[in-house]
């Protein structure tokens, strides 16, 4: 988060324990001191929480100075900001203690399943943003993964992490829209999803296309670990598929037996040998592609895959960051 540092609270020697707290997380790399906006620095540099020589005030003008620097090119990958005043009044806006325990909070990502959906996440991450990448290398984690244990557990997983607090959390949840084609509504888990951390004012991202595995570039699938000797025609086939197709394709199960009439449609144009391939789709641990790591050209593809979608996931993720 980008960590606005008011003068009331700065002046306030009971608030000093807590602004200290708060400095901690910001030299580990969790957030940014933000001085955007923010009083005169000279004026913040003489308030007792740095001036005062029997506390650690050098240690603090070194980081005030380095927090200038840093304010002068980019905030990234911090979205979120946050106010730090003995008088609250407005969102974000927090008391010294509450921004620290805000502030201590790791950014949590809520998915259906943490090895599949977890590493569906991480990679695109790590992959699309440096700035956001560069989060894992912090001490600490303070970026987590918190697996629900399936698509129907996630509204209530997301309830519960949301509830009660008396700020908003550093929450983002992730969920897999199981669309069956273009147009077609997102499955009931999404929509319950979707509506629970719109009442709790937490941010979420229901995948435009299936699933998570939808995404997956070329180059890592055909680098699917113990795939067997199948695997390399499944793959040509899938890459023969329209857009659109592999967007809705059940990439771990192949074809439907008794298929929608959107799913009818969308894949009325396959020939017989086509749809004795891919028929089973790529199986259940097709998820292991995305933990493929010594793979070149995977961000090319996977921008070329995700499109926009990609990056408002992304965006949404920054915004809690």
């Amino acid at each position: 988060m980008r960590i606005a540092i008011d003068l009331s609270a700065a002046n306030d020697p009971d608030a000093h324990r807590w602004l200290d707290r708060i400095v901690h997380r910001i030299e580990d790399g969790w957030h940014v001191w933000d001085l955007t906006g923010a009083p005169d620095v000279d004026a913040i540099e003489s308030t007792p929480w740095i001036h005062d020589p029997g506390r650690q005030g050098q240690r603090l003008r070194d980081l005030l100075v380095a927090s200038i620097r840093r304010n002068a090119w980019t905030p990234a990958p911090h979205g979120r900001r946050v106010r730090v005043t003995t008088h609250p009044a407005a969102p974000d806006e927090l008391t010294p203690e509450g921004a620290f325990n805000l502030a201590d909070e790791p950014l949590v990502i809520v998915v259906e399943n943490r090895h599949g959906d977890g590493g569906f996440v991480e990679r695109i991450l790590k992959e699309l943003d440096r700035s956001v990448r560069a989060l894992w290398s912090c001490p600490g984690e303070p970026i987590r993964f918190a697996g629900a244990g399936g698509a129907g557990q996630m509204p209530l997983e997301a309830k519960k992490r949301a509830r009660g607090l008396p700020y908003r959390p550093r929450l983002v949840a992730v969920i897999d829209s199981d669309r069956k084609g273009p147009g077609a509504p997102e499955s009931p888990n999404a929509r319950q999803l979707r509506n629970v951390c719109e009442e709790h004012d937490v941010a979420c991202w229901v995948l435009a296309k299936r699933e998570a595995e939808n995404y997956l570039p070329p180059v890592l699938l055909v680098e699917k670990p113990d795939a067997g000797p199948e695997h390399p025609r499944r793959v040509a086939e899938w890459e023969r598929l329209g857009d659109e197709q592999k967007d809705f394709f059940d990439m771990k199960h192949g074809l439907p037996d008794k298929p929608s009439p959107i799913e009818r449609d969308l894949f009325d144009g396959l020939s017989d040998a086509q749809r004795e391939v891919l028929a089973t789709g790529f199986g259940p641990k097709i998820q292991d592609c995305w933990r493929v790591w010594d793979v070149r050209q995977v961000g090319e593809e996977l921008r070329s895959r995700g499109g926009g979608d990609l990056r408002h996931g992304i965006d949404l993720i920054r915004g809690e960051a």
